[in-house]
């Protein structure tokens, strides 16, 4: 017998590489969304509205990001099974805690940026040179736990966590060139990354304010 659309898509999507597997579940998630909404005929406007309510709209986003991150997740089993037992307060108490350690960078810089780009990147959870790591290693596990509360605006929260997500990355990005700065010639000095960095971790604390406010 003839299998379901559906499940004849799914098993393209097994066999295709990753770039065109994440195309493909959007498609998936966007066909779903195309289903009507019933509304009341009010006014043209209210009725516009009305088909991207809010629930609408976090049932688009929590099934597109969750198709995406089966698809894009590589890793042991046991890794991803300990990413999804997170529980809203320990999502809570991690990104109180990176919060306050962006704080505590910004504040003690100079002393901190001294030690050079890696001590920068150990508070900022993007490399690992000790025995304990920075609430910031992998906040997007507790952003993903968050943002599914239901008192939390889902666009709002995904677009401000994005952003920190972002700056994050260019504060890494500052702090890791100033390690291969310098040299023979006419080189950009390793201050000058330095500089940089400080300035995108400036940026993190003001977008670390915006998501808090959401919470």
């Amino acid at each position: 017998h003839r299998r379901p659309p559906i499940v004849q898509l799914l098993q393209i999507i097994m066999m295709t590489p990753r770039s065109i597997m994440l195309l493909l579940s959007l498609v998936v998630a966007t066909t779903a969304w195309s289903v009507p909404v019933p509304s009341k005929a009010t006014t043209t406007t209210t009725t516009s509205t009305a088909l991207f309510s809010s629930s609408d709209r976090r049932s688009f986003l929590s099934g597109t990001t969750a198709v995406a991150t089966v698809i894009l997740t590589s890793g042991p089993a046991p890794a991803l099974a300990a990413a999804a037992a997170a529980t809203p307060e320990a999502a809570l108490k991690q990104w109180k805690d990176s919060v306050a350690t962006i704080d505590n960078l910004y504040e003690n810089w100079d002393t901190i940026s001294k030690q050079g780009g890696d001590a920068i990147r150990k508070e900022l959870g993007t490399a690992n040179f000790g025995t304990t790591a920075s609430p910031l290693f992998q906040i997007d596990k507790a952003f993903r736990v968050l943002r599914d509360s239901p008192d939390v605006d889902l666009v709002e929260f995904t677009e401000q966590s994005e952003e920190f997500a972002n700056a994050l990355v260019r504060a890494d990005t500052m702090a890791y060139s100033s390690n291969f700065a310098g040299g023979s010639g006419k080189p950009t000095p390793p201050q000058v990354y330095i500089d940089k960095a400080k300035i995108e971790v400036a940026d993190l604390q003001r977008l670390a304010k915006a998501v808090s406010a959401l919470l």
